[in-house]
């Protein structure tokens, strides 16, 4: 019995000291190794092939001062130059405000006025209010503006889904 205890005691001594560890080979040791002096030549490749292609007929669009095709007037420089960041909704003695930056990326001052909705999970609308810069209106030259607004609200809507839309087209000034 001794020695059968002796030989499992020893197999499981070997089974303990069995490793095997993997490796990622870089190298494909088949292929020779690239020398600074080449024997090949490069090949010129083919003349690309020239592609014209015939005027689209139909309608025509109107673009702005930046070269831009103006496909929906009402809402072109809304969506395209028009982006929001630094959002901040806070409360203060009662009321509730937003502060935040829109950045005008078009070439010149862009006026208009927009609105911000607050919803709630029931995707009804529970606050709003209208945007507007320092001066009170929404007169925005080209770069980083202040923006601010008092939410008309009856809720807490600092943690809810926001949408800020435009009430009137925005055009150059």
């Amino acid at each position: 019995m001794s020695k059968k205890l002796l030989v499992v005691a020893m197999w499981l001594l070997l089974l303990g000291c069995v490793r095997q560890d993997a490796w990622l080979s870089y190298t494909d040791p088949e292929s020779p190794r690239p020398s600074a002096a080449s024997d090949a030549t490069p090949e010129p490749t083919q003349a690309p092939e020239q592609l014209t292609f015939e005027p689209v007929m139909g309608e025509s669009w109107e673009t702005d001062r930046n070269g831009i095709p103006i496909l929906d007037a009402e809402n072109h420089y809304f969506t395209y130059y028009l982006t929001f960041s630094r959002i901040r909704v806070y409360e203060l003695d009662g009321y509730t405000y937003l502060d935040g930056v829109c950045t005008n990326g078009f070439s010149a001052t862009l006026t208009g006025e927009a609105y911000v909705y607050f919803y709630d999970e029931n995707e009804k609308m529970v606050g709003f209010g209208r945007l507007h810069t320092a001066e009170g209106d929404l007169t925005l030259p080209v770069g980083d503006t202040r923006i601010y607004s008092e939410i008309l609200s009856e809720v807490d809507v600092q943690q809810l889904t926001m949408e800020i839309a435009q009430t009137s087209p925005f055009h150059p000034v």
